[in-house]
């Protein structure tokens, strides 16, 4: 019976451990930078280096989180650390947690979502204390599969912006580039 007890701990542990996800469980490796010669830099995003081999390496501009072997690694790891999720599951319960959530549907090739970023930088700082902000990736070609939560919120299209109060109640959305952040900081204030 006891060895039941720990094994059955133990799956328990792996299971509720493996919904977080470890940033730095995706860093490849340190960049030895005088070991690689470096291809082409994209400002404030990443830089592509070779090896002796003609491997690649990935360097993250935007974090600093490391190097990677793969670009979609770097990807995946930008995407945790923006705080992009896909998971219904994990969604729904933070929009569950007791505070108002700002739930944003993007799109890392859509242009008004870029714009949208900036304008509500703002928000974002003001009301991080009090408010869940969470980015769904849209075209997600770098994490989980999206459908089910797209379908269950009903994102059709980029940007989107949905506010749900305290309890969890849908109290706003807006479709297209809307990023008004007065008229969004308004809507949050009053959800509070």
């Amino acid at each position: 019976m006891k060895y039941i007890f720990i094994i059955f701990s133990i799956l328990l542990i792996s299971c509720t451990s493996s919904s977080k996800v470890d940033e730095s469980s995706y860093i490849y490796k340190n960049l030895d930078k005088e070991k690689n010669e470096l291809v082409r830099t994209f400002k404030n995003d990443y830089s592509l280096w070779k090896n002796n081999n003609d491997s690649e390496l990935y360097e993250d501009l935007k974090f600093n989180l490391g190097a990677f072997e793969s670009f979609e690694l770097l990807r995946q790891a930008q995407y945790r650390k923006m705080g992009i999720i896909t998971d219904l599951t994990q969604i729904q319960n933070i929009i569950d947690s007791g505070k108002p959530t700002f739930l944003e549907g993007w799109s890392e090739t859509c242009v008004y979502c870029k714009m949208g970023e900036v304008a509500l930088k703002d928000l974002k700082e003001e009301h991080s204390e009090d408010v869940n902000f969470l980015i769904i990736d849209v075209s997600n070609r770098y994490l989980e599969d999206v459908t089910e939560t797209l379908k269950f919120y009903g994102i059709v299209s980029t940007p989107t912006y949905l506010i749900f109060d305290k309890k969890g109640n849908e109290v706003h959305r807006s479709v297209g580039y809307a990023a008004q952040g007065e008229k969004l900081s308004n809507i949050l204030f009053e959800n509070y």
